[in-house]
């Protein structure tokens, strides 16, 4: 169900949409590769990658490269450094770079030929300061101190970028993007869950609705999956589920 980055996005998730289409179109001024490369330690580093490389903080972020640039998938480039972290490069999105963590489940899941695509953007601080992310052609990955690196795209990725982000209600994602029943989809948050399938669409479940929910079976049980958000009723909250309605009163 992922797809690729989109271009119209909850106002809340703007500003990380304008930083990548920004990065993309400076990235697509350069080819991969020039004739002005420099030797940085035992390897040489040029055209867009080194520009990357020298404006994410060069040696002191990246460390030596590790090897030369090599090919990768459809028509990219790539070059490894001593400090886990790696610069891809593609004429359609640009280079970036990928660290740390973040690097390790991209590589997990498959790297530019896997689930989410190329780079792009570089590996960014979110804006509570709290952890990094870096967005993919077909998704992002999140990753703090308490939750690790996880992958999030699709629907799921616009329902929590609706929310805040790991700024809102449901926090940073505690798994990848994992199957549900009936065809359907879900990520945990430290909040909470979003369950998404084609004919329910995306929705988050959370709090004491969540908490009876997942008493029931959660969407194995009788409940089934969500077919609504959280809402106001009767002096209290309720939640729609293709086998029926929980509410919660305080």
């Amino acid at each position: 169900m992922a797809r690729p980055l989109r271009t119209h996005v909850p106002s809340g998730s703007r500003r990380r949409g304008a930083l990548a289409l920004s990065a993309v179109a400076a990235g697509l001024m350069l080819t991969a590769t020039t004739a002005g490369a420099r030797p940085i330690g035992l390897f040489e580093v040029g055209g867009a990658i080194e520009v990357e490389y020298d404006q994410q903080g060069g040696p002191a972020v990246f460390g030596d490269p590790t090897a030369p640039e090599a090919d990768a998938a459809r028509g990219g480039k790539f070059q490894t450094f001593a400090r886990n972290a790696a610069i891809y490069w593609q004429p359609a999105t640009g280079a970036h770079s990928v660290n740390g963590a973040i690097r390790d489940k991209w590589t997990e899941l498959g790297s530019e030929t896997g689930t989410l695509g190329y780079p792009v953007t570089a590996e960014q601080v979110t804006p509570s300061g709290s952890g990094r992310f870096n967005h993919f052609e077909r998704g992002s990955i999140y990753w703090s101190l308490g939750t690790a690196a996880h992958q999030v795209g699709g629907p799921i990725r616009d329902k929590w970028a609706a929310t805040g982000w790991e700024s809102g209600p449901l926090g940073y994602p505690l798994t990848d993007e994992a199957a549900a029943k009936n065809n359907g989809r879900y990520n945990l948050f430290t909040g909470g869950a979003v369950y998404y399938s084609p004919s329910t669409g995306a929705h988050t479940v959370w709090g004491a609705l969540r908490d009876d929910w997942v008493r029931a079976g959660a969407e194995n049980g009788r409940y089934g999956l969500p077919t609504s958000d959280e809402y106001d009723y009767q002096g209290g909250k309720a939640q729609d589920f293709q086998g029926g309605r929980i509410t919660w009163v305080p």
